[in-house]
């Protein structure tokens, strides 16, 4: 198992048009909002949830490369423009110094997804050698200055090739350096003034939860499909009867389908919600992005809630590793420990926030 995306298959979305989905235009890119690239998601899922994640991660990274200044721009896809850019946006794991022209950036940050197929990482850090306690900024660093250190051996997801990915000590500089806050806005970034599609608008750290939670929506989704399917003429191995017929059996079809059903009308409610206020122009308040939040995390512990009761009607059948009820069961599970789709944490940020209760300082929404 090499537990990584091939690059065969790497090569094949790219021939597709499918890594270009959020490049812009002016580099070959197609500029597509999130409503796209989240159908996309949920399709590749169906098939294999690690590649829609590897998918999904670099696909949308170059959304994140196009809002940053257009000389960082220049300096990655000026030089190729096929290009694609893992990240470890863990800001404790990195420390940055100012230095003449940039800064010395060094760090070992977990959960690179699709790293081996990126020519560049977009990571964050925390500022030394200053007086501002949580003074972050986020780096777009080539390969030639990071280093993938393949230790992804995961129970789900296990094909995302999610290595840490460490930084020793390399200059970054100035233009190839961003406040998260400002991508955390949208409206204000420097690539949102020259990329005039909405896409580069969009507030990164509430609009990047509709990214990750398409995958286990989809791989749920699946999961159900496939389930049902097999069902109708699968026969119980002691008594002889159609699985179908039992009442137990129908009962948790029944409330697969209704968690699942549940979880797509919010995301895609909110998700369309997203897409109109940046093509609208409108600022996007606190209010919606915890909300969103809120719904996401939901939507994919209703995710989890599902494939667990289709499981458990499978018999010992699911066990096999050539059932993929049980893969998409690991992989729906893998997904919702990104912390973005973690229902505490969410859930915790919106109750905060409703009772009126001042958010944490330093957080991202």
């Amino acid at each position: 198992m090499i537990r990584r995306c091939p690059q065969e298959t790497v090569d094949e979305l790219y021939e597709a048009g499918l890594m270009q989905m959020m490049q812009p235009l002016r580099y070959g890119g197609s500029e597509l909002n999130l409503d796209v690239v989240a159908d996309v998601a949920m399709t590749l899922a169906a098939g294999c949830a690690s590649t829609s994640w590897v998918w999904m991660n670099l696909a949308t990274h170059s959304w994140n490369i196009g809002q940053f200044s257009e000389e960082a721009q220049d300096d990655i896809w000026g030089v190729d423009p096929r290009a694609l850019a893992a990240t470890g946006l863990a800001f404790p794991c990195g420390r940055a110094k100012r230095v003449s022209g940039g800064f010395r950036l060094s760090g070992r940050w977990p959960f690179g997804s699709g790293v081996d197929a990126a020519s560049w990482l977009l990571v964050g850090a925390q500022i030394e050698g200053t007086d501002a306690p949580l003074e972050r900024w986020m780096f777009l660093v080539p390969k030639d200055d990071f280093r993938s250190l393949d230790n992804w051996h995961s129970f789900g997801l296990a094909g995302t090739g999610s290595h840490d990915v460490e930084i020793r000590d390399v200059f970054v500089p100035e233009h190839r350096s961003v406040r998260p806050e400002i991508l955390a806005a949208g409206r204000e970034c420097p690539g949102a003034r020259i990329n005039r599609s909405p896409v580069y608008r969009l507030p990164a750290y509430s609009a990047f939860g509709f990214a990750l939670s398409a995958v286990p929506l989809g791989a749920a989704r699946a999961a159900l499909d496939q389930f049902t399917a097999g069902a109708r003429t699968r026969a119980s191995t002691f008594s002889a009867s159609r699985i179908a017929e039992m009442v137990p059996v129908q009962l948790r079809v029944a409330e697969a389908a209704a968690n699942i059903s549940f979880a797509e009308t919010a995301y895609w409610t909110d998700l369309r919600e997203l897409v109109a206020l940046t093509e609208s122009g409108e600022a996007v308040g606190d209010d919606a992005k915890l909300r969103w939040k809120r719904d996401l995390a939901f939507a994919v512990t209703l995710s989890k809630r599902a494939v667990e009761l289709l499981l458990s009607a499978s018999g010992g059948a699911a066990l096999s590793t050539h059932n993929s009820l049980q893969r998409n069961f690991r992989d729906v599970y893998a997904a919702s420990s990104h912390i973005a789709l973690t229902w505490d944490v969410q859930a915790a940020m919106y109750g905060r926030h409703a009772l009126g209760i001042a958010m944490e300082p330093g957080a991202l929404i």
